[in-house]
């Protein structure tokens, strides 16, 4: 409590001033007119206390809708609610039957076949990423397909985060290069390839979550993605944490089922969905609960 108390209900912070009375008011002592807030008490318009907070209709409805509550373990089960399960399962067999094709091949075709679906899954994401930040929990349409040029800027978009998140441990693996290649690596050089690993992972979802909420652009800003990870606090550990350790989990898993023939690729393709729907999933519920801080550090 900043001590600026509503003065019809003691104890509970003040989001609002009026205009007219200048009493301080908290949400429910506020009336909803066609585009302003209004002062219950004197009819007058009613303030926002404080940079950052509601100051029309429209702000206060999005602060609602971002608001409500929601947990990182509700997010884990984000491919599995409502029509998503269905969009899911779509994939799965859609990831399969490219696995497929990329295996026995259709000749020059299939190369075409997989730029095409990946850039539909890249969309997705972007997709997943925005909904999210704007307080919607389920699966978004598939993106449009006609719009060639939206397609390939998220192919490219995704490339740069990729190499984004991959590039401080390639770096270091290729810096000591002999040792992985001479030796068995000590345990002192996989505990600092796995905090690189880790920074390249907050990295990528600060960087998704920007492309998808702030526009492509965004994703290549590293000043910003480090200042934005710091306004997250808690949370940006949280979800740094979760798609590292889903990532690896993917990782290490997917080399165990490469080992069974055709369970291997069935098991794999469902985990490896998971995880490209579930990360930018968790990326999104970052953006959404610090949309304001971070609207200042993107826009």
């Amino acid at each position: 409590m900043n001590g600026e108390e509503c003065v019809q209900h003691p104890g509970v912070a003040a989001m609002f001033h009026c205009d007219g009375c200048g009493k301080l008011l908290c949400g429910e002592c506020i009336r909803k007119g066609h585009a302003l807030l209004f002062c219950t008490l004197c009819g007058e318009r009613a303030l926002p206390l404080h940079e950052g907070q509601p100051a029309s209709v429209k702000d206060l409805r999005r602060l609602e809708k971002v608001s409500r509550p929601y947990s990182y373990a509700e997010a884990l089960g984000y491919p599995f609610r409502g029509s998503g399960m269905m969009m899911f399962a779509v994939a799965v067999v859609c990831l399969l039957v490219v696995q497929l094709i990329v295996t026995f091949g259709l000749g020059l075709w299939r190369y075409v076949i997989v730029a095409g679906f990946w850039s539909r899954m890249i969309g997705l994401q972007f997709s997943i990423v925005r909904a999210t930040a704007e307080g919607d929990d389920e699966l978004p349409d598939w993106p449009d397909y006609s719009n060639f040029g939206d397609r390939v800027a998220d192919i490219l978009t995704y490339l740069a985060i990729f190499g984004m998140q991959l590039g401080l441990p390639l770096a270091y693996v290729l810096w000591r290069l002999e040792t992985v290649v001479g030796g068995e690596p000590s345990l002192g050089f996989w505990a600092v390839f796995a905090v690189l690993a880790w920074i390249g992972a907050a990295l990528a979802t600060m960087a998704y979550g920007a492309a998808g909420r702030f526009g492509r652009a965004s994703a290549l800003r590293l000043d910003q993605h480090v200042r934005g990870f710091l306004a997250g606090g808690a949370d940006a550990v949280t979800a740094a944490n979760l798609t590292f350790g889903l990532g690896a989990g993917l990782f290490v898993l997917r080399l165990a089922l490469s080992k069974i023939p055709i369970a291997g690729a069935i098991l794999g393709g469902i985990v490896g969905a998971y995880w490209f729907f579930t990360s930018a999933h968790l990326a999104g519920v970052l953006f959404r609960r610090h949309i304001f801080e971070l609207e200042k550090v993107y826009e």
